[in-house]
């Protein structure tokens, strides 16, 4: 347990936090809003705080705060306080010098090797074994929600979609979570409880694995058809044959379709896999070499939070220009994936690139929409999941930013829009004619040679 920090004792304290803690750097954009490293001025002590935007839901805001002041475990990371500042609240944690599992990966480059997850997975279901004794169940389990200390112990967080499961609500029945992780039970909404948890971390296993989840560059809203199809096979490494029995095996049992079959946090920390876990140490040159690599380039550089904003910024001119493929370097006996960052994914609608979190997706079973919680804080609106077609951001006719022209300027811009496209397809098609013509011409050359050879 990380040690008592000396600030108010109130869910959430009206006085300035500034007056406790000095901020020190933002480490990231969470799931709600900004995460910073700051320092407790009466202890010295590290701590994280979460700044979130009280036009969030303050409601949602203070359960994810009572969910965390509930939970006392040495895997869960630990709640301090929250604050009331202006437009903000301030939640104060537990601070983990080594970042999310995630963020390792992408930092260094480099997927986990077979001993250090089983390291980070005794950890997570101890975690995990935790929460489901006192009946809460996280619903978003994922490396991005894995935190590491220095000294290479893993701690589960984010809290902010988890749920209770009391007496009188035996099985939820909200779909959330983020797509890819996400449970067929959970996606089906026939109700689950907390062996949901299991079948994301099986997911999240295979994602230290590989350094994404299976399907990744299939987009989010066909995803959450091919989740839950019974005719599909659960998912597996792409190359089992380069992993030991044992982690395969383990992998098999949290990836069970039926819920009723799959073992319990309990259960999986007698497996094999699990029981022939090494030292925490193992995670620590991971570690170090995150921090390093940080030191050179800056925070947000290492998380390629620098190069994407450019790239937001600017229009992509032309459709065959080379991008970063965000290749892994695997730590493991196993071929990497090279991933273009908007590979297989639609244009427009939910846009997930390699250089961000994939988004948690909230579905309330008496609402017809969906909220999508961006890496920015800011809200996106879906149709459920049963659903085929989705919307995109809800917008009244007054924030639209095309509401204040007239209907002759709407006219003009839909023609501009139209002219754009035919203008791009024009030149798409003409590199298309340029280089299958020249590639025609090399085929009929090359097949001319060969005939008078054979000739």
């Amino acid at each position: 347990m990380s040690k008592k920090l000396s600030i108010p004792e109130e869910v959430m304290s009206k006085k300035d936090p500034e007056l406790y803690f000095q901020i020190v750097e933002k480490l990231g954009e969470g799931s709600y809003g900004s995460v910073w490293k700051a320092i407790n001025k009466a202890t010295g002590i590290p701590v994280a705080i979460k700044k979130v935007a009280i036009d969030n839901d303050l409601d949602d805001m203070k359960k994810e705060i009572n969910f965390m002041k509930q939970c006392r475990s040495n895997y869960i990371i630990t709640y301090h306080g929250s604050f009331k500042r202006d437009s903000e609240i301030w939640i104060v944690m537990e601070y983990c010098g080594g970042g999310s599992v995630c963020d390792a990966i992408k930092i260094t480059n480099k997927t986990l090797t077979e001993e250090q997850i089983a390291v980070v997975s005794k950890d997570v279901l101890q975690g995990l074994a935790y929460l489901h004794s006192v009946r809460k169940i996280h619903r978003d389990v994922k490396a991005g929600n894995i935190l590491l200390n220095h000294n290479g112990e893993s701690k589960l967080a984010d809290f902010g979609v988890s749920g209770q499961l009391d007496g009188s609500i035996v099985k939820a029945q909200t779909v959330i979570g983020t797509p890819f992780w996400m449970a067929p039970e959970v996606i089906q909404e026939v109700g689950y409880d907390y062996k949901a948890d299991i079948w994301s971390f099986g997911i999240t296993c295979i994602e230290m694995a590989e350094s994404k989840p299976p399907l990744f560059n299939i987009h989010p809203m066909r995803v959450i058809f091919m989740i839950p199809n019974p005719s599909r096979p659960p998912p597996k490494l792409t190359e089992p044959e380069k992993w030991s029995a044992d982690f395969n095996d383990f992998l098999a049992k949290c990836l069970t379709r039926k819920p009723e079959l799959r073992p319990t946090a309990v259960d999986l920390l007698k497996h094999p896999f699990i029981t022939k876990a090494k030292s925490h140490s193992l995670l620590v040159p991971l570690i170090d070499e995150q921090e390093q690599i940080i030191g050179q380039k800056g925070r947000e550089a290492a998380l390629g939070l620098d190069k994407q904003d450019d790239e937001e910024d600017s229009d992509e001119e032309d459709s065959d220009s080379e991008q970063d493929s965000g290749t892994i370097r695997p730590n493991r006996p196993s071929a990497a994936h090279a991933i273009k960052e908007d590979d297989g994914f639609d244009s427009g609608t939910m846009v997930i690139t390699d250089n961000r979190n994939y988004d948690t997706m909230v579905v309330n079973n008496d609402d017809a929409s969906s909220t999508m919680r961006m890496n920015n804080g800011k809200n996106k609106t879906y149709v459920p999941a049963y659903m085929d077609q989705f919307k995109k951001d809800n917008q009244s006719s007054s924030s639209n930013k095309y509401s204040t022209l007239s209907l002759e300027e709407l006219q003009n811009k839909l023609e501009e829009i139209e002219k754009e496209k035919e203008q791009k397809i024009s030149a798409i098609m003409g590199k298309y004619t340029i280089t299958k013509e020249s590639l025609k011409l090399v085929l009929d050359e090359k097949k001319s040679s060969s005939h008078h050879v054979k000739g």
